[in-house]
C-alpha cells in the first residue's frame, strides 16, 4: 500500500502527465491488482455484505466469491492489456476465457447473495454457470494448448 503512494508521491514531485502516469499503473500488475480489488470491493460491499452481516457462514461465503471475482476481474485486465499489446490469437483465446470466468464468478456472487437463484437449463437439467465454466476451460485449453505456425518456416 505505501508502494502505490510513494508512485503517487513521485508522480505528483514530478509533474507527470495523468496518461503518463496511468501506463506506469497499468504496467505495474501490483499496483493494478490493488487498485481494481479496491475498486471493486468499495463497490459491492454495501449492496452485497452488509445485508447479510448477522449471518457470518454466509459472509464467508460471499467473501470466498468476491475474492474469485476479483481474481478473475485481475486476470482478465491483465489478459486484455497483453493482448493489445501483442495481437497474438493464443492471448486472445486465454482473454476470452478469463472473461467468462469473470461472468461465472459474477453469476456465482450473485447467487451467494441471494440476489439471483439457481439458474437451470430446463432442456438438460445444467445450471448455467457450469456451462460457462466448462466454456472458459475450454477456450482456456485451446488458447494455451494450439501450436502456432511459424510464419518463417517453409515446410
Amino acid at each position: 500500500m505505501f508502494d502505490v503512494l510513494l508512485l503517487f508521491k513521485e508522480w505528483k514531485d514530478r509533474g507527470t502527465h495523468l496518461s503518463e502516469y496511468l501506463q506506469i499503473f497499468l504496467k505495474n500488475k501490483k499496483y493494478l491488482f490493488i487498485g481494481l480489488s479496491i475498486s471493486f470491493i468499495s463497490i459491492v460491499i454495501y449492496p452485497l455484505v452488509l445485508p447479510h452481516i448477522t449471518h457470518p457462514s454466509m459472509i464467508y461465503h460471499i467473501i470466498v466469491h468476491i475474492i474469485g471475482f476479483d481474481i478473475a476481474l485481475f486476470l482478465t485486465f491483465v489478459s486484455a492489456l497483453s493482448f493489445k499489446r501483442t495481437r497474438n490469437f493464443k492471448i486472445l483465446l486465454t482473454s476470452v476465457s478469463f472473461g467468462v470466468l469473470l461472468l461465472v464468478e459474477l453469476l456465482y456472487l450473485l447467487e451467494s447473495t441471494d440476489l439471483l437463484g439457481e439458474f437451470h437449463l430446463p432442456i438438460i437439467g445444467v445450471e448455467f454457470s457450469h456451462l460457462l465454466m466448462i466454456l472458459m476451460l475450454s477456450l482456456f485449453a485451446i488458447g494455451i494448448l494450439r501450436v502456432e505456425k511459424d510464419k518463417t518456416s517453409n515446410a
